[in-house]
């Protein structure tokens, strides 16, 4: 008569390696979205800064939203890009989504106050083109940020993940004594 005994272990450990520069983040869909989002908002933001007659219509507003949304996502490109977000304590992927979802309608309401004075002059018609474009990158990537959040990830393209599988198996034989 043989007995088996099975023992099986099953060791999950994830580490990120360290601060430093990511190079494989520039070419995730991520660091494009973020690259175009900063191009987009100082383009914006010069062209809200031509005219400077519409600061009290409207221009002030257009230029603190995509200064202050350039100046964020910039910040947030340089932590990804050196990896420094994965040492911050924190959830940053709810937090970075939230912020998405934040400039996302302050972006669209900038844009829209840049719509509706486009007719005073075409630096501010220029102004609304770029505003909707970075309102549309900003929302394509909470969307995608979104996704990443629902199915547990975080979104980041630097965490590895290690699953380490041990099985061992005993077989002893045991003989009856009468």
């Amino acid at each position: 008569m043989a007995t088996t005994y099975e023992h099986s272990t099953t060791t999950t450990s994830s580490s990120s390696e360290g601060i430093g520069l990511d190079k494989a983040f520039l070419r995730t869909y991520q660091g494009i979205l973020k690259i175009v989002e900063c191009i987009l908002d100082i383009i914006a933001f010069i062209c809200a800064s031509i005219w400077i007659h519409w600061g009290p219509y409207g221009g002030g507003w257009v230029q603190f939203v995509t200064m202050s949304a350039f100046i964020t996502t910039l910040l947030l490109f340089g932590f990804h890009l050196f990896r420094i977000i994965y040492k911050l304590p924190g959830p940053w992927g709810l937090i970075e989504l939230i912020y998405l979802v934040l400039y996302s309608v302050m972006l669209i309401i900038a844009a829209i106050v840049c719509a509706v004075r486009f007719n005073w002059h075409s630096s501010i018609a220029a102004a609304t083109f770029f505003t909707f474009a970075a309102t549309a990158c900003y929302v394509f990537d909470t969307f995608l940020l979104f996704r990443a959040w629902q199915q547990g990830r975080s979104g980041s393209s630097s965490a590895h993940t290690t699953t380490t599988a041990t099985t061992e198996h005993t077989t002893y034989e045991t003989k009856t004594q009468y």
